[in-house]
């Protein structure tokens, strides 16, 4: 997983782009249950939403197929990216020892 961030440092204005390498880890810190889905997801619902915290910094949303209840996650669960067969980004739960 690889990402571009913002067009310039929020810090100190530098602009120089640059590509860095991510783990796909992280923790959610916002999530939604998604009931009523886009036309792209319609047979997936429900489905959750996530904002996830990368381990490396910054944040990114995506969606969760697997999590069908509001109580199957809470924040600060650990996800991690996996391939989507759907637009967007993908995560699952984040087992240890479990790839």
């Amino acid at each position: 997983m690889t990402a571009t961030w913002s067009l310039a440092c929020p810090r100190c204005g530098e602009a120089r782009l640059g590509e860095i390498d991510l783990s796909g880890r992280g923790r959610i810190v916002a999530y939604t249950v998604q009931n009523v889905p886009g036309d792209e997801f319609l047979n997936e619902a429900p489905y959750a939403y996530v904002i996830v915290e990368l381990e490396e910094g910054g944040r990114i949303t995506g969606w969760m197929p697997t999590v069908r209840r509001e109580e199957d996650l809470a924040i600060g669960d650990r996800v991690r990216f996996s391939t989507s067969y759907k637009p967007g980004v993908q995560f699952v739960k984040d087992v240890p020892g479990v790839e």
